[in-house]
């Protein structure tokens, strides 16, 4: 099966972008930025997206094995999440009562859990992300048994989504209500539908043609309406697509932009992503309890530095290593 290793430097660019959005507001660069890189909760949607139109992409042609399914995502992720956990007692051991939803990444279904402040409020996306994927094998079974109505129900929950962010975002000032709109994972699992689809109807196309043109056309629109658009609130389901043009011309692309895109550095970097991710925000506590606020440029690149300096341990001696380790053991194979 090709890899499309054109979408990885997205994820890094995603990753960066939730980075700054979370570490970097009290800095002087921080408003000069366009919104699309300001905004990490724009990527959010993107990966939710992303997520689903790979695995479908990857699991389309054959059987899903639940066991070998559940276990292998879970070998994938939970090494480098538990770091991220064990890194907040470095921070403070006072928080330790809030292991017990962390760990089974259920504090997105708790209202008022899912961004604590004091804890690892970017793994809201993994604790969504792990509900999502229990429910993929189901999702892809009706989608290969009902393609043409699985397409217009992920396009109903969408605009349905869309319409009950709208609703309930006007009292929003409710932390409760805020949580169930931005958080709850109910409300995401029309981005990771639209996902599925997209790749169920464009993975059977075998005409690829040169879309590298468009690719950074489509680019280039989509930062400029986020920064200038007064029409539409850009929120919700209506952020995850805007990004179906964006992976439908990167997969159909085989031009100059996808090949370059998809180099080896570009691919290694988009592979740190998750580790990033997961991690700066323990890290970003670390650095303001023992070393200094995030407030200026300088500070904010050291504390890059720091982050992907410790990404790339997580990814090979975390990630990398436990993934082999407990696929050996548990799945009977090498991966």
């Amino acid at each position: 099966m090709k890899k499309y290793n054109q979408f990885e430097i997205f994820r890094f660019i995603g990753a960066i972008s939730v980075i700054i959005f979370h570490t970097a507001r009290n800095t002087g660069f921080y408003n000069k930025i366009p919104i699309l890189f300001q905004n990490g909760s724009i990527w959010v949607y993107f990966f939710f997206v992303l997520s689903g139109f790979m695995l479908t992409y990857s699991y389309s042609d054959k059987e899903v094995n639940i066991k070998k399914f559940y276990l292998t995502r879970l070998f994938k992720f939970y090494p480098t999440y538990i770091f991220s956990l064990l890194l907040l007692f470095v921070y403070s051991i006072k928080y330790k009562e809030k292991l017990v939803y962390s760990i089974f990444m259920i504090q997105s279904l708790i209202w008022g859990k899912a961004t604590d402040q004091n804890y690892n409020y970017s793994a809201w996306y993994l604790s969504v992300l792990a509900f999502l994927i229990l429910l993929f094998p189901f999702f892809l079974k009706l989608l290969k048994k009902f393609p043409k109505y699985s397409i217009y129900s992920a396009i109903l929950l969408s605009a349905y989504t869309y319409y009950t962010y709208l609703i309930f975002n006007k009292y929003s000032d409710n932390s409760y209500i805020y949580h169930l709109i931005n958080y709850f994972p109910l409300m995401h699992i029309a981005s990771f539908l639209l996902g599925m689809v997209l790749s169920y109807k464009l993975k059977n196309i075998s005409t690829k043609k040169y879309f590298s043109f468009l690719i950074i056309f489509y680019f280039a629109f989509l930062m400029l309406f986020i920064q200038y658009n007064k029409v539409i609130l850009y929120s919700s389901t209506v952020i995850s697509v805007s990004f179906i043009p964006l992976i439908t011309f990167l997969f159909l692309d085989k031009g100059f932009f996808s090949n370059f895109m998809g180099n080896k550095i570009f691919v290694y970097l988009g592979s740190l992503s998750y580790s990033m991710y997961i991690l700066h925000v323990p890290i970003y506590h670390i650095y303001r309890k023992y070393f200094h606020e995030i407030d200026n440029v300088c500070h904010f690149l050291i504390f890059f530095v720091i982050v992907f300096v410790i990404s790339i341990f997580s990814k090979l001696f975390i990630e990398n290593m436990f993934y082999r380790y407990l696929s050996k053991r548990y799945l009977k194979e090498n991966s």
